[in-house]
């Protein structure tokens, strides 16, 4: 497939077939995902395939248990409860998780910053985050590739909300940090094109 197409027809994927996924497809689509760019070549990501369901299920009861508390803390109605839930917890449908994880990369400009006297929040507003950006780059890369291979997937960071609970689940531990959940399974079902802004409201030329 052509890349254009490619870009152009891929799809955000929320309902799965209930088929066992190809382990060597998955592979390889991680290995395109590690393609991407990053600052230093420092490669800072890191991918976890979870196939168990039982251990799925953990991740959403996890998930579920945090969004709970907070629901309940800011009083919401039942039907917000669901659609929150729900939202952030569909990953379990699909045959596989991936799970996206990453570490801060610390350049000459961050080391120089630290050495100015700022605070951590003044210089963290200065930061890039190329860190975030490589490991959003490897995320595009993923799900290309996976959607060449006949795969659905969905970019998903809502069950970050309970990321220190789901780290110390899977065992992600410092310096690296949870970035997001991929499900990737055959589409159950293709989802129309909710379209994209006209380019002249996202694009300007300055001459």
């Amino acid at each position: 497939m052509e890349f254009t197409d490619l870009a152009r027809q891929r799809r955000s994927v929320r309902k799965f077939k209930d088929e066992p996924i190809n382990k060597e497809e998955i592979v390889e689509i991680i290995r395109i995902a590690t393609q991407a760019p990053s600052p230093g070549n420092d490669q800072m990501w890191s991918f976890q395939v979870v196939i168990n369901e039982e251990a799925k299920e953990k991740m959403v009861d996890i998930v579920t248990k945090k969004l709970e508390r907070l629901i309940f803390e800011l009083k919401m109605n039942s039907e917000q409860y669901k659609q929150i839930i729900k939202a952030a917890t569909f990953f379990v449908e699909a045959p596989a998780v991936i799970v996206v994880s990453t570490k801060q990369y610390r350049s000459k400009i961050d080391a120089m910053l630290k050495e100015s006297g700022l605070n951590e929040k003044d210089i963290d507003s200065l930061r890039a985050r190329p860190d975030l950006q490589s490991v959003g780059a490897a995320i595009q890369n993923l799900l290309l590739a996976a959607w060449e291979k006949g795969y659905g997937t969905c970019w998903m960071t809502g069950p970050c909300i309970a990321r220190h609970e789901l780290e110390v689940f899977l065992g992600i531990t410092q310096p690296r940090s949870l970035a997001a959940l991929i499900p990737i399974g055959k589409p159950k079902i293709i989802p129309v094109s909710r379209g994209r802004k006209p380019l002249e409201d996202v694009v300007s030329f300055i001459e």
